[in-house]
C-alpha cells in the first residue's frame, strides 16, 4: 500500500528541519524559470509599448528572435525544473539544502541527456493528451519519476530512464494523483492568502511529498539495468 500519510509526515518534518533554507532555494528556482520565460515576451512587450507611446494601434506579431527567446525559455525552465526535483529529493532523504542542487542537470556533462529526457516527457504527453485529456493525465504520472532519475541514474539512457519511470509508477499512478489531490484544501486555502501561503508553505510542502514519493518508489519498486533492459521495447506502446 502507498504510504501517502508517512511520506507527507516526512515532508513536513524535511520542511520543519530546514524551513527558510528550502522556501528560499525553491522560490529562487522558481524565479529562475520564470525570468527565462519572462525574458521571451521582452521584444513583444516593448514593442506594444512603443506602439502606444506613438499613438498607434498595436499589431501582434510573431518574429524569428522572440520565438527563438520563447524555446530557449522553455528549455532552460525544464531543467530548473529537474533542478527543483533534485533539490526536494535530498533534502526528503536528510541532505543539507545546497543552492547547487538547481543547476545539476547542467553539470558534469549531463545537459544534453536531462534536456532531451524532460523534451520527450513534454513530447509525449502532449501527444497523449491529444487523444483526450484523461490519457495524458495517466501518462503525465507514469512519466512523473523522470526529473528525478534523469539525475539520480546517470547509468541509464532515456530510453530506459521512460522504461524505469513506468516500471515505478505502474499500479501507483491513483496513488500519486491522490498525494497531489491531498494538497487541494491548503491550494484553496493559500488562495485566500494571494499565494502567500503558497511560498512559504504549500509549494514546498507539496514539493517535497513529491519527492518523497520517488523515495519510496525507488526504494520498493526500481530494478537492476538488466531488468529495465528487457522492459524498455514496451515502454510507450500501452
Amino acid at each position: 500500500m502507498f504510504p501517502r500519510k508517512e511520506i507527507k509526515s516526512n515532508a513536513r518534518a524535511a520542511l520543519k528541519a530546514n524551513y527558510w533554507p528550502v522556501v528560499g532555494i525553491l522560490l529562487l528556482g522558481s524565479i529562475l524559470g520564470g525570468i527565462v520565460v519572462g525574458i521571451a515576451t521582452v521584444p513583444s512587450t516593448m514593442a506594444q509599448v512603443s506602439a502606444q507611446l506613438a499613438g498607434e494601434e498595436y499589431v501582434p506579431t510573431v518574429s524569428t528572435f522572440s520565438t527563438c527567446l520563447s524555446i530557449v525559455g522553455g528549455l532552460l525552465s525544464m531543467m530548473f525544473e529537474v533542478g527543483i526535483a533534485w533539490f526536494a529529493y535530498r533534502v526528503y532523504r536528510g541532505d543539507a539544502p545546497e543552492v547547487s542542487d538547481l543547476f545539476v542537470g547542467f553539470r558534469n556533462g549531463n545537459f544534453g541527456r536531462v534536456l532531451g529526457g524532460m523534451i520527450l516527457v513534454g513530447v509525449y504527453t502532449f501527444l497523449w493528451s491529444l487523444l483526450l485529456i484523461i490519457p495524458g493525465i495517466i501518462k503525465a504520472y507514469q512519466y512523473s519519476m523522470m526529473p528525478y532519475l534523469l539525475i539520480d541514474r546517470p547509468d541509464l539512457s532515456i530510453k530506459e530512464c521512460f522504461a524505469m519511470s513506468k516500471k515505478m509508477t505502474s499500479g501507483f499512478k491513483w496513488s500519486l494523483f491522490v498525494l497531489e489531490l491531498s494538497f487541494i484544501g491548503w491550494a484553496i486555502l493559500a488562495a485566500f492568502t494571494v499565494g502567500i501561503l503558497d511560498i512559504f508553505f504549500v509549494t514546498p510542502y507539496m514539493t517535497l511529498a513529491m519527492a518523497g514519493a520517488y523515495d519510496y518508489l525507488k526504494r520498493t519498486r526500481m530494478d537492476d539495468v538488466a531488468t529495465v533492459e528487457q522492459s524498455v521495447e514496451g515502454t510507450f506502446a500501452e
